[in-house]
């Protein structure tokens, strides 16, 4: 077969976009599907001023945000999730969960150490596409600790809330909790608000009133889709390193610098793309799992660990897969002789050490010859203290790496799992719940709550997860307070695994904050770095 040359490749390649690009246009598809692209029709290799591994929760924003200026590759691991029912709507969180195991699910399920099931986003949008919707920012203390810009933080949480946050309507089961709550003692009453507040509140939704889902991936609405391609089905398994960093004529720094990565397709094929000569960063954005697991694949990490596997070592970092921790999750289902609507968590009860939320299912089972409804009330421990790691298992990123998260090793989270499932025990009591309790599924609260040694075996017995999992690659012993990766030039991390502890109710909130709040904070570096060239326009003309 007679060899293409480069020029027409570059051309045949170009005109496949484009038949895709108006497919996608022609369909109906949300104005973001322009950008987005199967991985098989992407070239085999291609620069980019910014290649972002994760179109999760916060690289979909990171990336709207960065497209302004700069020319963007970000690739994602699973499908669109267009027109998908368990994904758009609130009834298909369920169905999302129970079916983990089939490889076209949007939810990938993996097993801890400890034996508690566990899921994580195969989608665009990441976790924020298959989660339980409720949004609620980080207290001040957390933005204060995290050294973040409050005024930046604002700004980029409302960017966010503008887009995919609704204010949800109560019905039967969350209007009762929220008076059994404030009736058991969490107040104030604080009405609806995002802000992290003590007492009792109703929290944003990503779920609208029609019960459609919007995720961190409607917020690529905002991004310049001449900048940003999207690859799906996109495999990210290594990223590339030079071992010295040729930034200037006569440098003979050692220190590795990140300039590709390499992907497969669905069809297997492997693609290599590379950052321009203008100043760009490799940013895996992946999640607490990928996030480690790949820096360990591509060669950083802590070296025994790595050489037991024969991974050659880019950079021995030891913190990278440690400081693992996952929020346990504690509670009672019940069965309620009144009718229960279909409801996620809207209502939430803050104390210092707890959250206490309550969901409802509309399924009828048959109970004594009646009928009965389930609903759901659990707590979340705040923090935790409670820390494990994570390894690799092989050097594949097909094979899910090993995680422990050790609950409840550490004392205080016992403790505050005692308090909040005492403070369950309380709101049970109330009138405003009392009536519709008819019997329980699964283990009771022990009828003396007062017992400690009592209730800490029911923690330990019933603890399973709210998907909060965080760590991996934190701030302070993996990337510095910029996000980039201590040791190596032009590779950051930008997502939960930076975490030392979840924020807030729920960390889907900021984590796509991190993701906008970042992209703003790269594009004011670039231009602080651009004054002196005159290569580019006002900071205020380029983000909006």
């Amino acid at each position: 077969m007679r060899k293409i040359s480069g020029a027409l490749l570059v051309i045949a390649w170009t005109q496949m976009l484009s038949i895709a690009m108006a497919v996608s246009q022609t369909t109906g598809e949300p104005v973001y599907a322009s950008a987005c692209y199967n991985a098989i029709f992407l070239p085999p290799s291609e620069q980019y001023d910014y290649i972002i591994v994760g179109g999760g929760t916060a690289g979909c924003p990171l990336a709207a945000t960065l497209s302004k200026n700069f020319k963007v590759l970000l690739l994602e691991r699973g499908g669109l999730g267009y027109n998908v029912p368990t994904i758009e709507q609130q009834e298909g969180f369920i169905a999302n969960l129970i079916n983990t195991h089939d490889p076209d699910s949007p939810a990938e399920t993996f097993i801890s150490e400890e034996g508690v099931v566990n899921a994580r986003g195969r989608v665009l949008g990441g976790s924020s596409s298959i989660n339980a919707g409720f949004y609620s920012r980080a207290g001040l203390g957390y933005v204060r600790e995290a050294g973040w810009d409050k005024a930046l933080v604002n700004e980029s949480y409302t960017w966010v809330e503008k887009a995919v946050v609704s204010r949800p309507v109560l019905k039967r089961w969350q209007g009762a909790f929220r008076n059994g709550l404030f009736e058991g003692g969490l107040k104030p009453y604080n009405g609806f608000t995002v802000d992290h507040v003590k007492g009792t509140k109703i929290g944003g939704s990503t779920f609208d009133r029609h019960g459609r889902r919007h995720s961190s991936k409607d917020l690529l609405q905002h991004a310049n889709y001449n900048n940003l391609r999207v690859g799906l089905h996109a495999t990210v398994y290594r990223i590339l390193f030079h071992d010295r960093n040729p930034e200037r004529p006569g440098n003979v720094s050692t220190r590795p610098r990140a300039y590709g990565v390499e992907y497969k397709d669905s069809n297997g094929l492997v693609h290599t793309a590379v950052l321009s000569h203008n100043g760009g960063d490799i940013i895996i954005s992946s999640g607490a799992l990928g996030s480690p697991q790949l820096l360990l694949l591509s060669g950083v990490g802590p070296k025994e660990h790595l050489d037991s596997l024969g991974i050659p070592v880019v950079l021995d970092l030891p913190g990278v897969g440690q400081g693992m921790a996952d929020n346990p999750r504690n509670g009672i289902a019940l069965l309620s002789s009144l009718p229960l609507e279909y409801s996620l968590i809207q209502v939430v009860g803050i104390t210092e050490t707890n959250f206490i939320e309550a969901s409802s299912i509309p399924i009828q089972i048959p109970f004594g010859g009646r009928y009965a409804y389930l609903g759901t009330i659990i707590e979340k421990v705040v923090g935790p203290l409670s820390k494990g790691e994570l390894r690799l298992r092989t050097g594949d990123i097909e094979d899910k790496p090993s995680v422990r998260f050790n609950y409840f090793s550490h004392p205080q989270d016992i403790q505050n799992c005692v308090d909040g499932l005492r403070t369950i025990g309380k709101i049970l009591k109330t009138s405003s719940l009392k009536s519709y309790t008819l019997s329980f599924i699964g283990p009771p609260l022990p009828a003396n709550t007062s017992n400690f040694t009592a209730m800490e075996e029911f923690c330990r017995d019933t603890v399973s997860t709210i998907w909060h999992y965080h760590g991996g690659c934190q701030v302070g012993s993996v990337v510095n307070e910029d996000y980039r990766v201590k040791g190596i030039d032009s590779l950051r991390v930008i997502d939960g695994s930076t975490f030392n502890k979840s924020p807030g109710t729920n960390p889907q909130a900021t984590v796509m904050m991190l993701g906008r709040y970042m992209g703003m904070q790269v594009l004011k570096e670039r231009l602080s770095n651009s004054k002196q060239n005159c290569q580019y326009h006002k900071f205020s003309q380029l983000v909006t």
